[in-house]
């Protein structure tokens, strides 16, 4: 992977032995001659020209902007674009969940996890929404620039119930809620998940994860395809218990997010005030008609939705025939999120920094503009919408500022892309191959320009 590691600079004068911090931003750069994706319509501003001062846009314009000592960049009528947002991914968790609870140490987990951070940023994703697992730590070290990584969004350990999508414990592993053990398992001693049930255990395990810095919570409400001991079709927590995590992130003013597939459990949870449902490809119309009236997200990763997701070793073969049932019942979750208006945020759902994570990413990319039959569709779950998504953290948004936008005023997250994502995601990555590409994924040749908060980490042109 060392081409990885050489793919990713950072501007003149930043960098280990500069005197400076990694991601201390330049003065002004000013970028010329290229296409703008704005993040909200559907074509390109051709011919623009776009000022970064600090760590903002200052100025967007078809006029020439004098240089007045910025760094200039010709961008030679490529695309320029913000940098990519992933809604849903788990940065600190690598490989299968079996072998996390066997053999994985704090150690392994937090190496995997600086590798994950660092190929994520090379791909063009600025900022990750991770929704569930430690890395506290490792938001701080890429903020205060010890390492190179994209904003973190964390969610902190999974909130689980006993049987839960978030219970990975052996049969013969003790029960928290009935032993009093704390850390009956790997998973749990890692910080991946908590188990905890009753009313008053989530709500010590909602205000466990907001005092670690949690921008938002995450709860296990249904069943998963990745966990041994909750069928898909389940519904987890009780409306009380969901109200518990709603009420106390509430008070800290930000939201609760659901790991959840069905009807059933999506109801529950819109009544208890849950504003984003994770994964849920598994809703009738009806439903996700409630949803786009609550106003709520989905941030499902199509590739839930596609005969690749069986070629996944994660995935085991006891629940092939369920879920490809439930993929043919609900075969029309893509245009009824459209037709409905729903709020979509682009998920990835990558486990650690393999190369089968990696070109997981990459054909969703690819996958997600089949199913939603429009490349720009796919573009707005990537930029404005998830920045829309990350805003709603409210006070507990580390990163205040408007993302996943090229605008006066937003932070300066920009991408310059040779070749239009609206007519070809294979610019930006995408493929469409995952489980049957033999190649190693390698860094995007086509992705010329990466900069993360004014700092240019990236540039081949």
């Amino acid at each position: 992977m060392s081409e990885w590691i050489s793919g990713l600079m950072a501007v003149p004068g930043m960098g280990p032995g500069s005197g400076t911090t990694l991601t201390s931003p330049e003065n002004k750069v000013l970028f010329k001659n290229v296409n703008i994706f704005d993040g909200h319509n559907n074509g390109l501003q051709t011919g623009m020209n776009v000022l970064v001062e600090h760590n903002k846009i200052s100025q967007v314009a078809a006029e020439v902007i004098p240089a007045n000592g910025a760094t200039e960049i010709d961008g030679k009528g490529m695309t320029l674009m913000p940098g990519m947002i992933d809604c849903h991914t788990h940065l600190a968790i690598s490989g299968d969940f079996a072998n996390l609870e066997e053999n994985f140490t704090a150690g392994d987990l937090h190496v995997n996890a600086t590798l994950h951070a660092r190929y994520a940023l090379l791909d063009g994703f600025t900022s990750c929404r991770d929704v569930g697992g430690p890395t506290f730590g490792l938001k701080r070290a890429i903020d205060q620039g010890k390492i190179y990584g994209p904003r973190i969004y964390p969610a902190g350990a999974f909130i689980s119930q006993t049987s839960g999508h978030g219970d990975f414990r052996a049969w013969n592993d003790p029960n928290p809620s009935l032993s009093g053990s704390r850390y009956p398992s790997n998973f749990m001693r890692l910080g991946i998940g908590i188990v905890a049930d009753g009313r008053d255990a989530v709500l010590a395990a909602t205000r466990q994860n907001l005092m670690m810095g949690a921008s938002q919570i995450k709860i296990m409400g249904g069943g998963g395809g990745s966990s041994k001991y909750d069928p898909i079709d389940t519904t987890q927590y009780t409306l009380d218990e969901m109200k518990a995590a709603v009420e106390a992130a509430g008070d800290w003013g930000t939201y609760v997010t659901a790991h959840i597939f069905t009807d059933r459990a999506i109801k529950r949870a819109l009544e208890a005030g849950l504003k984003c449902f994770e994964h849920g490809f598994f809703m009738s119309e009806e439903v996700i008609q409630q949803v786009a009236e609550a106003g709520a997200f989905v941030c499902p990763q199509m590739w839930g939705m596609s005969p690749e997701l069986f070629k996944n070793p994660n995935v085991p073969k006891s629940k092939h025939d369920g879920i490809k049932a439930m993929q043919e019942q609900y075969k029309d979750f893509a245009p009824w999120l459209i037709k409905h208006k729903v709020k979509v945020g682009f998920a990835s759902d990558l486990l650690g920094p393999s190369d089968d994570g990696m070109k997981s990413r990459r054909y969703e990319l690819w996958w997600r503009a089949e199913a939603f039959g429009s490349n720009f569709e796919v573009l707005k779950h990537l930029t404005s919408n998830a920045g829309e998504l990350l805003a709603m953290s409210g006070p507990r948004n580390p990163y205040p500022g408007k993302l996943g936008v090229i605008e006066e005023g937003a932070l300066a997250d920009i991408l310059i892309v040779d070749g239009n994502p609206l007519e070809d995601m294979m610019v930006l990555g995408g493929k469409d191959q995952w489980f049957a590409d033999l190649e190693p994924p390698k860094p995007i040749e086509t992705l010329k320009v990466i900069m993360k908060d004014g700092v240019v980490y990236k540039n081949t042109l």
